[in-house]
């Protein structure tokens, strides 16, 4: 015969299952909450980009557009702006990377690359004007990588008054800079028909209006009206030459930086996981654009 003794009623039992599940609940958004948020947009430009705001996005101090290397995309090599834009976002400073048109389609097009250097600022400016208008009191501070680092000079020149803070990682001073230690023929061949393979990193596709578009500019001519600060980044093995100290002579500010990282290529070496180049400037990238851009906060319109 079973046991037919009824179980004692726990008046508190509900009470205690909806104080576990309002616990739960807590957990889950207090989780949610502490994760830095990101977001796709469409510039005007057409370019695709990406937003990365802090976890509490009214508390953004500060906003930081990112511009990639040449045949690159907004992640960059090794997730490096991504991760970056992680750093950022917990020292509660938000950014936006874009996409150049005419680089960044890699696979989709075969890497034939048609942008140009006006292409390539145009895209930029795209990222700085939306986020003017969206987040408009916030300072702007500029990151860009080989090429980007000549977009984002471009970018002061046109407007030095603009932007607050500005670091580049093994930049270039001009674009046709990148011809610079590349064979010639399948430049002259790209002049002579409308494009050709150049082997790279990859095999790329270079077209005529790709080369063309990248001479007859001087991106550093507005630097000695730049008021702001600068940082610049390089390894001590980079295939590009230290043009830093140049940099720095002819910018206008006061604060103004350049570091070299012993035996760290051009990339940071960012496929090597035996060495942490990476980690290392985006620590340093981060703790700058901190303690250079102005602390003020906003709500995004």
């Amino acid at each position: 015969m079973k046991n037919c003794i009824p179980r004692a009623h726990n008046p508190r039992a509900p009470g205690r299952l909806l104080k576990i599940c309002l616990l739960i609940l807590w957990a889950g958004t207090a989780n949610a909450e502490s994760t830095p948020s990101e977001r796709s947009l469409t510039l005007s430009s057409g370019a695709d980009a990406t937003l990365t705001l802090p976890a509490t996005k009214s508390s953004a101090r500060g906003m930081v557009i990112m511009i990639h290397g040449w045949s690159g995309q907004k992640d960059e090599v090794g997730d490096l702006f991504k991760r970056q834009a992680k750093a950022l976002a917990e020292r509660n400073i938000a950014s936006l990377r874009m996409n150049i048109r005419g680089e960044s389609e890699r696979e989709a097009t075969n890497y034939r690359l048609t942008s140009t250097f006006v292409s390539r600022v145009q895209d930029a400016q795209a990222g700085v004007d939306w986020a003017i208008k969206h987040y408009g009191l916030l300072p702007i501070g500029l990151l860009g990588f080989s090429y980007g680092g000549a977009t984002a000079m471009e970018l002061i020149s046109q407007k030095p008054a603009q932007y607050q803070s500005l670091v580049l990682w093994s930049s270039i001073l001009n674009p046709n800079e990148l011809f610079i230690g590349q064979p010639a023929a399948p430049f002259r061949q790209a002049l002579e028909t409308g494009e050709a393979a150049l082997q790279d990193w990859t095999t790329l596709l270079i077209t005529r209006a790709h080369i063309l578009g990248m001479i007859g500019f001087d991106p550093t001519r507005g630097l000695p009206q730049y008021r702001g600060a600068l940082l610049s980044l390089r390894g001590s093995e980079d295939s590009v030459p230290q043009h830093d100290p140049d940099i720095l002579r002819q910018a206008g500010g006061a604060q103004l930086e350049y570091r070299i990282l012993q035996g760290a290529d051009h990339i940071f070496n960012a496929f090597d996981p035996t060495k942490d180049y990476g980690d290392r400037i985006i620590k340093q990238t981060a703790a700058w654009f901190e303690q250079t851009l102005p602390a003020i906060q906003a709500a995004a319109n």
